[in-house]
């Protein structure tokens, strides 16, 4: 498990006894501090056994230290289910698009559940030049952070701990777990695996979640940071998300020069 090998003894209060030949927890470690032999945990973790309890599981969650994102991304995993294939996307509600239209003074899109943007406002098609001309796959928040020239050239917003690139890859193979025959999620993890060598290793990272906020990294001509707080708002139609650009504190009017050009 990717997990295991990110753990170190001290995480878990144990020693680490000397030096060991590869990084991370042992199996016999992790089966201890689940209560589980150490024979069967390494067939769970070559996916030889039956469908481990969700007991077996959760004690695994608790020696792994997951969260509970991760602990419900395990549970998904573990037990067959039948493949969920995603149509085409819902459309956008009036309520959501009206509600774009009343954010007039900072961007904001409303995207699908493979981060694909399906609305934004005024300002939010400002900060992100040409999207409606755009081939469909670049108009993807995972491609503007990993793949776009301006998202490439900001290591920032990919690094492997709490960058908004971790947070939305980990977001995709929580959805990704309950879709695992979606042809539309393997072919979006192909491009973006092929194209960024960051993504890829985020996603062989196996991390799973929910993002939330945190900080998108841009550099923009007409904005006055090249730093914006986000925030990610679940809406009521079902893998729709509100992402939304916030002004950073302490920095007055950031957006004006950006919305002078969008008039």
């Amino acid at each position: 498990m990717s997990r295991r090998a990110r753990l170190t003894p001290a995480d878990v209060g144990l020693d680490a006894g000397g030096r060991r030949r590869t990084p991370g927890l042992r199996r016999e470690e992790v089966a201890a501090r689940a209560g589980i032999s150490p024979d069967y945990y390494t067939r769970l973790e070559q996916g030889r056994p039956r469908v481990p309890t969700p007991g077996v599981l959760d004690a695994l969650a608790h020696a792994l230290l997951l969260g509970d994102a991760e602990r419900a991304y395990l549970h998904t995993i573990a037990v067959p289910r039948r493949p969920r294939l995603a149509g085409a996307p819902e459309p956008l509600t009036p309520a959501a698009r009206a509600m774009l239209d009343a954010l007039t003074g900072t961007p904001a899109f409303v995207i699908g559940p493979r981060f694909d943007l399906l609305a934004w406002n005024r300002l939010g098609s400002a900060l992100m030049a040409g999207l409606a001309e755009r081939p469909p796959h670049q108009r993807n928040l995972l491609w503007q952070v990993f793949c776009c020239p301006h998202g490439a050239a900001t290591p920032a917003n990919r690094e492997p701990d709490d960058s908004i690139g971790a947070q939305l890859v980990a977001a995709l193979r929580a959805e990704h777990a309950g879709r695992p025959a979606d042809p539309g999620l393997g072919r979006l993890v192909a491009r973006l695996s092929a194209a960024s060598p960051d993504f890829a290793a985020l996603w062989d990272m196996h991390r799973a979640g929910g993002p939330g906020e945190g900080e998108l990294r841009v550099a923009h001509p007409l904005l006055a940071t090249d730093t914006l707080p986000f925030t990610l708002l679940t809406l009521p139609t079902p893998g729709h998300r509100l992402f939304v650009c916030l002004p950073p504190p302490g920095t007055p009017a950031p957006f004006d020069a950006l919305a002078a050009s969008a008039t």
